[in-house]
């Protein structure tokens, strides 16, 4: 199942050594025969792989990797960052399975008992105390027979404490300091003994040769590699972390009558990141060549180098040279870290200055920290990350949010109080037992993590220093640009000289009153495969009243239709979102006004905020379509995918040609993809029509040739507002915002503006600062 995932390079695979190589060179398993090794190890990975299968189909654990493009057939030493057991296995397990690859892999001697001892060995780990351990490492380095992965820290960082001060730190109970420098030293000899082989093979030294040989356990120069060595740094990441009784840990209690509590807090934390929804995200990094490590630097070196002999040289610059090495690739693995929502909510926690702080400014410094690390690429980000933290801001109940804030507040750093969040600073500093501190202060574990990333650490350190008018009007303009340059990019992928309008007709809008004062924001949304210009004569005419009105765009429109055939419905809302946000910054009084599909994601986001938001307007909302061959799209769209998956190129219902009434403006080509998505949309919609509680405006022309005006009962029966106004327009069309009935559409909706008496001018100094938009 996990191949899914990946894609395998059949060309960048290392060459497999012949069975006789694993058996000669291998000591650490001298009692098996060579044939043994080979079958047992198959057979070990085969059941492996089926254990994995097992978890992310029923368990829901969620395997992810990338930076493939970044494994080569160099010989490789792996180096990762280790805070479960199970990576002992899941990074040789990976490897085997996208590159059929077998890795050894360095690990704790406790490990190495009982069935679990030879499950390990099988699958290529070996002891840390194993007598020839680095022999073994250094030999299948030179020579290319074996890769190696190794967890540089030395021991599980529970703390994922890494930075004091502005450097690198391990702080566990076995070991305080830099990180240990054992895999630098490793590699730097590994590659510096192969330059002196090769260099002796060259000049016909047999000795030097034959002394390698008889360490290393090879038999001559066709077995060393002629690639250079390269340290490949890979860091895993996961969320998120929730430590509490599972499955395992019961079944452990039912078990035996008594657990020593570091196998208990192992089995809370490690068996609920296997056992539950839990994201394990691996990124191989950019490999580090060791030539650079290696080259003699500066002219004493150098003539050190011709007077002592090349051998002294190298011998000294893995001395000098290891702390350097073990500095870049440990830089590497921390920075690769893929940043979550915890991260930034826990992080900002610790980073706040006061006790008290208000839950909307939070979360907006939260967002806008989000938006600038992606604009500058900071950092590796989670893909649910900007919108999560874009559902936040505008109000949305999630889930990611309720389940970090009920953490902290288990854990005693945080108080729930309304509008505010109370902190425990206290919390942050108190000194808890290293292996405690997964179950009892998790939050501080996150933060810990998120701490090596000083770039991001920095950018959310200052948006939570902002006043509230600073901060909301650095978060309108920053998700202005956003908004514009994602419609730009997607404008420039998805160009067709035929289908593509002009760049200008999808573009957002703004209309600002001319004396710069406004009555309230109102967010215009535009309608199924259109683009934000069929908004713009509504949003004019509503601008001379003295509202500001953002025309946005919905994702997928204003480019061409295949990219509309590429989005779902939840994209097309998360654009509602973001609007919403921005205006929400330059607003306390908003309003969402929108045609045909966009009043149905009006009417949704409004079920969202509830009495929260002012008033909401649907024109022509497409509860019940016309078309009755709209009920078939979701169908066609599985009998597309079915031959999709079958290769089968002929019998697709892929789109049928649109004639619409505003071509210069609408798709003239409809996806059944889009169709389908647009069918679950209404369904959504009509499920959460009782909870729109604000006022609410309906306008429906009656004889509609594409909505059945007949949803407007469907409306009047379930919507949960007791201030809606229903308007029966007498016209024959649909587009009724941009035909000749769009002044009198105009007219409703100004009306129903002004009987709500919310004139709100914009606060001055937002008026000022936000003067850009």
């Amino acid at each position: 199942m996990l191949s899914r995932y990946f894609q395998s390079n059949e060309a960048s695979r290392p060459k497999e050594p012949e069975p006789r190589d694993v058996g000669k060179r291998c000591r650490c398993f001298p009692f098996e025969k060579p044939r043994d090794v080979g079958m047992r190890s198959r057979l070990t990975w085969k059941a492996t792989g089926t254990v994995m299968d097992v978890l992310e189909r029923t368990l829901g654990i969620r395997l992810r990797v990338d930076g493939l493009e970044n494994l080569s057939a160099h010989p490789t030493l792996y180096v990762a960052n280790h805070f479960t057991r199970a990576e002992t296995f899941i990074i040789p397990y990976l490897l085997y399975k996208l590159r059929e690859e077998s890795a050894r892999t360095l690990a704790h001697h406790s490990l190495f008992t009982g069935f679990l001892g030879r499950y390990i060995s099988r699958l290529g780990a070996v002891s840390t105390k194993e007598l020839e351990r680095d022999n073994l490492i250094v030999g299948d380095l030179m020579t290319g027979r074996k890769n190696w992965v190794i967890y540089p820290e030395g021991t599980m960082v529970k703390n994922k404490k890494f930075l004091d001060h502005g450097s690198f730190i391990i702080d566990s109970p076995e070991y305080r300091g830099p990180p240990r420098t054992g895999a630098a030293v490793l590699a730097l000899q590994a590659e510096s003994h192969r330059l002196r082989y090769l260099r002796a093979y060259e000049e016909g030294d047999g000795e030097t040769m034959h002394a390698y040989e008889e360490k290393y356990h090879f038999s001559g120069p066709d077995e060393v590699s002629r690639q250079e060595l390269v340290v490949l740094p890979v860091n895993i990441t996961y969320y998120p972390i929730r430590p509490q009784q599972n499955l395992v840990s019961q079944l452990a209690r039912t078990l035996f009558s008594e657990l020593p509590e570091r196998l208990e807090e192992e089995l809370q934390v490690e068996g609920r990141i296997l056992l539950s929804k839990t994201d394990m995200k691996i990124h191989f990094c950019a490999p580090l060549p060791l030539k650079a490590f290696l080259a003699p630097r500066g002219f004493v070196p150098r003539l050190l180098a011709h007077i002592q002999g090349e051998s002294h040289l190298l011998d000294q610059t893995v001395r000098s040279q290891r702390e350097q090495l073990t500095r870049a690739f440990m830089k590497e693995i921390y920075r690769a870290v893929e940043v979550s929502f915890d991260h930034l909510f826990c992080g900002g926690l610790q980073l706040l200055r006061e006790n008290r702080v208000l839950k909307r400014d939070f979360h907006r410094a939260l967002l806008l920290t989000v938006v600038e690390m992606r604009r500058d690429g900071m950092c590796r980000m989670h893909p649910k990350l900007y919108k999560t933290c874009v559902k936040v801001c505008s109000g949305k109940n999630c889930k990611a949010l309720e389940s970090i804030v009920t953490e902290s507040v288990r854990e005693g750093v945080l108080e729930d109080q309304g509008d505010f969040y109370w902190i425990e600073r206290g919390r942050f500093e108190e000194t808890i037992s290293f292996h405690d501190i997964r179950l009892r202060l998790t939050t501080k574990v996150i933060a810990n993590e998120f701490e090596p990333l000083v770039e991001c650490v920095e950018v959310l350190r200052r948006n939570l220093s902002y006043t509230e008018g600073r901060l909301r009007c650095q978060l309108a303009e920053a998700m202005r640009v956003e908004q514009q340059e994602q419609y730009e990019s997607a404008y420039r992928e998805y160009f067709n000289a035929d289908l593509s309008k002009s760049l200008q007709v999808g573009a957002p809008f703004d209309l600002v009153p001319q004396d710069g004062k406004t009555r309230a924001g109102v967010l215009l949304i535009h309608g199924y495969m259109a683009a934000p210009k069929e908004m713009r004569y509504l949003g004019e005419s509503l601008c001379e009243q003295g509202y500001h009105c953002y025309g946005m765009r919905i994702e997928g429109h204003g480019t061409a239709p295949r990219n509309l055939s590429e989005t779902r419905w939840k994209d097309w809302l998360l654009s509602v979102h973001a609007a919403y946000v921005r205006m929400s910054c330059l607003h306390d009084t908003v309003y969402l006004v929108g045609f045909s599909m966009g009043g149905l994601l009006a009417l949704l986001k409004a079920s969202q905020l509830g009495e929260q938001l002012a008033g909401v307007v649907a024109i022509n909302p497409a509860f019940r379509l016309k078309d009755h061959r709209a009920g078939l799209a979701g169908a066609a769209d599985i009998w597309n995918g079915m031959l999709q998956n079958l290769h089968i190129g002929m019998g697709k219902l892929e789109y049928v040609e649109n004639l619409p009434a505003n071509p210069e403006i609408n798709y003239t080509r409809n996806y059944v993809k889009g169709v389908r998505q647009l069918g679950l949309l209404i369904s959504q919609c009509e499920r959460l029509l009782p909870e729109v509680k604000c006022p609410c405006l309906i306008v429906q022309a009656r004889h509609d040739p594409v909505v059945d005006a007949t949803g407007v009962e469907l409306i009047r029966e379930k919507i949960g507002s007791e201030a809606t106004s229903i308007v029966s327009l007498k016209a024959d069309s649909h587009v009724i915002v941009t035909d000749e009935h769009k002044d009198e559409v105009a007219l409703y909706v100004r009306h129903f503006f002004s009987t709500l008496e919310l004139a709100s001018p914009l606060v001055p100094e937002l008026e000022f600062h936000c003067s850009g938009y």
